[in-house]
């Protein structure tokens, strides 16, 4: 029997590590098709390319590169927007073109880029017969992101003018319309983003029974999850000295911690050895902002801040860490918060203690407690209590299933839909 045959248009690929990269893997490696993908290369990630080779499943895909990821994909260091635009063009009409060579049965698009959701939109007018799956990482139209007026404020008048024409170009919200009103099936990572991007369709119920979700998971056998599931079958250790909690990506935007660092202050203030028991460590950007509220706020000795670490390093501190940070988007209305932090998996694994700060409104707050994590809303007086709970050491006890994350477990609702 003939085996399907799919185009993948998902902008970056494996082994270029990425949030989004590593949940388009994770989607495809179990469908029963071949598949052509047409990306953009980004730099290999060694490690990824070691978990890749072992994988029988990585045989199914065969790769060509358009142009390099920066070429297509604007950045705050490399501005090349006219160069980008060529390439997202080229991009595009390769995926086109790619129609002449082989008959597909199906052509799956990936967010974000949002711009793979328009080369993905011209596949399947060309071939009306092709069924399109559309995948989304975060919300493009609507994205309260784009509307945080405070952020936006303190730009300096070039970084506004890139952050409008980054949001038009790569995140534009007619390319997601494209994808949820023309594709066969939507693929979401929890319900929350779902309900939060169909809610601004009039047919949203409609919508729903061509959506699937799946939620972020793990590859069963891979080192970079193996290690942390073992380092959450150790025993407790015994702590002495200063305790190290850390937190892994970017701070900014909506996801606020100015709340949390007044908090610490007051800590500061009111715990004779506070600066003694713990120390914060930020791996990845954190905003000018909040380098100098920790500045001013005199937590320089208890906050560190370093730049973004490979994702092998990145898991090693984790392991090494007391416990995690996990820093959930804040929105000023009681609206759903339909965003979830990419390493809420890996914290999953690692079973660490861990201080959430969520509203109850977010897929974040939903997912944690039902681990039975404690998470702190944004005032300072929940976050001193809660925080201070953890530096005495008060952890919940975590004895929930890991094997729902597993990525066999995860996607048999796509794979059957493929089949």
């Amino acid at each position: 029997m003939k085996k399907n045959k799919m185009l993948v248009i998902p902008g970056g690929f494996v082994p270029y590590n990425d949030t989004v990269t590593l949940i388009c893997y994770k989607h495809l490696r179990n469908l029963d098709c071949m598949m052509d993908v047409v990306a953009l290369k980004g730099k290999e990630d060694q490690s990824l390319t070691k978990e890749l080779e072992k994988d029988l499943n990585w045989k199914k895909f065969n790769i060509e590169y358009i142009c390099n990821y920066e070429q297509a994909v604007a950045t705050a260091e490399k501005k090349n927007i006219l160069e980008g635009i060529y390439n997202i063009l080229r991009y595009c009409f390769f995926c086109v073109k790619k129609l002449k060579q082989y008959s597909y049965d199906f052509v799956y698009s990936s967010s974000i880029p949002a711009f793979t959701h328009l080369a993905a939109y011209f596949v399947k007018k060309k071939r009306k017969q092709i069924k399109w799956i559309a995948s989304f990482s975060d919300p493009l139209y609507k994205s309260p992101y784009k509307y945080d007026h405070e952020s936006f404020k303190e730009y300096s008048l070039i970084n506004k003018i890139g952050f409008l024409v980054y949001i038009l170009i790569y995140m534009n919200g007619l390319y997601e319309k494209l994808a949820i009103n023309n594709a066969d099936q939507l693929i979401f990572i929890c319900e929350e983003q779902r309900d939060f991007m169909l809610s601004h369709y009039k047919n949203t119920e409609e919508l729903k029974k061509k959506s699937i979700i799946i939620p972020l998971n793990y590859i069963k056998g891979w080192n970079i999850y193996d290690d942390l599931i073992k380092a959450s079958k150790l025993s407790e250790p015994k702590y002495k000295g200063k305790l190290k909690f850390a937190h892994f990506g970017r701070i900014y935007g909506l996801r606020k911690i100015d709340k949390f660092l007044v908090a610490l202050s007051q800590l500061n203030k009111e715990i004779p050895d506070f600066k003694d028991r713990i120390e914060l460590c930020f791996y990845g950007e954190l905003i000018d902002r909040y380098k100098k509220q920790i500045e001013n706020l005199e937590l320089s000795s208890i906050v560190k801040v370093y730049d973004k670490i490979p994702y092998a390093d990145a898991m090693n501190e984790m392991i090494a860490s007391d416990g995690l940070l996990l820093f959930d988007t804040i929105l000023e209305t009681e609206s759903l918060q339909p965003y979830l932090p990419s390493k809420s998996l890996e914290y999953i694994l690692l079973k660490k203690p861990l201080f959430i700060l969520a509203e109850h409104n977010s897929p974040t707050y939903r997912i944690f407690t039902s681990l039975n994590y404690t998470c702190t809303t944004y005032d300072v007086a929940s976050i001193k209590k809660n925080f201070e709970a953890l530096l005495k050491r008060n952890h919940q006890d975590l004895t929930y299933d890991i094997t729902k994350f597993e990525n066999e477990n995860c996607v048999k609702e796509l794979v059957d839909y493929v089949a």
